[in-house]
């Protein structure tokens, strides 16, 4: 996750609200009305416990709009919401089962580390199979998720390509003498080499067309995976014009999406990129899991390969020096919440520590260790990654550094 996107939650101001309503439904084959339901009964006791602890109304009544508008459907679900001084400044819904019980706080900084844990989630293999992942997987692209993609479906006509940011671009080029029908007058034509080679022309130009179009969306977006799905001819002369820098990154589906009549165009059938597509969107989630399994792979590497070097360090005391330094890479935090805390300055959150000399200031907050390090790895412009229990995190939480002193 690039931490960036949570920046403006570290910028001062405070006390913070962090909610995480455990939005799953009980009765899987529930109704949309029992899942609002038992969202805001979950919401109303985090509300109740937030109003007992100093949380003002300004900021409860801008939480119940998120809660209010937060989709309500049978399955998994996390609602993360941070909000502070009457205003919200962060939610996200996911189609994920919380880690833990739902969580509320009121506390000096924002408590963020299980956001970054609920991302990780939906990057897994049982959470990307939930119905809305592909949506949130979407919308993450834009806000924090660390894997971008690209997804065309060609044919020989062109295609359309979606792209992690929310652009759906469709490519419809020249579609004469290209689709062959039952009729005798076109059976003839194809049986004219002019006319199949003007077939074969238009049929390499729509797939440079399209090319073109995936070129730009993964210049746009620094995706990191291209699922090429349709036609397979159509996706070999469109895999053969994609710069060559991309090859590695482009995955290939055996599947075609079913068509419907288009009327501006002579042909039959044409893709269209609203149609929904099961089988489509569960070969992106699959690709999109694949890559992040691979980036927390090389994370884990650097990190192992660093504690040697010094390139690395792990345990409360060492990554948050690093963070005092702005020296913090890319953080790493174990799957379960850490028991250690450390103190923190909420006007300054990169200055932390065990000691309250190492926060500068006379007033320092009293921070779980995971969420006041995501604070500081955050406005250090640092990546997180959730990695596996056997990782050998000291404290739940290790750094790798930008540089070593």
């Amino acid at each position: 996750m690039r931490l960036s996107t949570i920046r403006t939650l570290y910028g001062g101001g405070g006390p913070w609200a962090s909610v995480y309503l455990d939005a799953t439904v009980a009765n899987p084959t529930g109704t949309p009305q029992e899942a609002r339901h038992e969202l805001d009964l979950r919401w109303r006791e985090a509300r109740e416990w937030l109003g007992a602890h100093g949380a003002d109304d300004a900021t409860l009544q801008a939480i119940d709009e998120v809660v209010e508008e937060a989709p309500a459907h049978p399955g998994p679900g996390e609602l993360a919401v941070f909000a502070s001084g009457g205003s919200v400044a962060f939610s996200r819904s996911l189609p994920v089962t919380p880690r833990r019980p739902q969580l509320a706080t009121w506390s000096a900084l924002p408590h963020a580390a299980d956001l970054l844990r609920s991302v990780a989630a939906l990057a897994t293999s049982d959470a990307r199979d939930a119905p809305n992942a592909l949506t949130s997987l979407a919308e993450l692209g834009e806000t924090g998720e660390d894997i971008r993609w690209v997804r065309a479906d060609v044919d020989r006509t062109g295609g359309s390509v979606r792209s992690s940011d929310g652009a759906v671009v469709t490519v419809r080029g020249e579609d004469r003498f290209i689709t062959k029908v039952s009729t005798k007058q076109r059976d003839e034509m194809w049986s004219v080499p002019k006319y199949q080679h003007a077939a074969e022309e238009n049929w390499e130009r729509n797939s440079a067309d399209v090319a073109r179009v995936i070129g730009a969306a993964v210049e746009r977006t620094a995706a990191d995976v291209v699922v090429l799905a349709g036609d397979i001819r159509a996706r070999q002369l469109v895999r053969e014009r994609l710069p060559k820098i991309l090859a590695g990154r482009v995955v290939e589906v055996e599947h075609e999406t079913p068509v419907r009549p288009h009327p501006e165009s002579r042909v039959r059938s044409r893709r269209e990129p609203t149609m929904q597509d099961p089988i489509l969107d569960a070969a992106t989630r699959a690709a999109i899991g694949a890559s992040a399994e691979e980036r927390r792979s090389e994370a884990l590497d650097r990190f192992y390969n660093g504690l040697s070097s010094g390139d690395s360090v792990r345990g409360v005391a060492e990554v948050c020096a690093a963070a005092r330094d702005l020296r913090i890479d890319t953080l790493l935090l174990s799957p379960d919440p850490s028991a250690a805390q450390v103190w923190v300055n909420p006007l300054n959150p990169t200055m932390l520590g065990p000691s309250q000399t190492d926060t500068g200031t006379d007033s320092p907050a009293w921070e779980p260790a995971d969420d006041a390090l995501i604070g500081a790895a955050a406005l250090a412009g640092a990546e997180g990654i959730v990695v596996d229990h056997d990782s050998d995190l000291v404290d739940g939480v290790g750094a790798i550094l930008r540089y070593r002193w």
